[in-house]
């Protein structure tokens, strides 16, 4: 294969990913922008890797519960209340006024679900401030495909450093 075929190869397929990682940035900021935001309880623990810097281990309430799917993953409906706190409804089906589709996965034993992601990375030297966190932020789309933002207090106030 000459020089030329071999560059010009390169470079379609260098744009070619640099396309699809442009699309996958631009629909998670579109997910950031429209999705709806519910909150979840979760349970941090571990908030350190010295590879990594802070962060915080992520459990969440759910996935405590016997929550039986179908199939491997799902969605699941979420009630919400006045603080947009979601709390497991039912699986599957079509969410109501108040209520939310969310994507999950199931656990190994096949009863119980997991949430995406574990972990939340943030800037080092914040480990005291994040230690408070009794909430993960989503915003959610129509879908059910969510995206974790932030995480929040006791009082489902979002955690931000100054």
């Amino acid at each position: 294969m000459s020089n030329t075929i071999r560059r010009a190869l390169f470079l379609v397929t260098s744009l070619a990913v640099l396309a699809v990682l442009g699309w996958s940035v631009r629909d998670f900021e579109a997910l950031v922008n429209s999705g709806e935001v519910v909150l979840l309880q979760l349970a941090p623990a571990d908030p350190r890797s010295l590879i990594q810097g802070d962060y915080m281990r992520l459990a969440y309430g759910l996935e405590r519960e016997r929550i039986t799917l179908d199939a491997p993953s799902g969605a699941i409906i979420l009630a919400l209340d006045a603080r947009r706190i979601g709390s497991y409804r039912r699986v599957a089906g079509t969410p109501g006024t108040g209520e939310l589709a969310f994507h999950v996965g199931s656990n190994a034993a096949g009863d119980g679900v997991l949430i995406e992601p574990h972990s939340f990375l943030f800037q080092e030297g914040h480990a005291e401030l994040y230690a408070q966190a009794r909430y993960g932020i989503f915003h959610v789309d129509r879908s059910g495909r969510h995206l974790l933002v932030g995480l929040a207090d006791t009082e489902a106030r979002k955690i931000e450093p100054r």
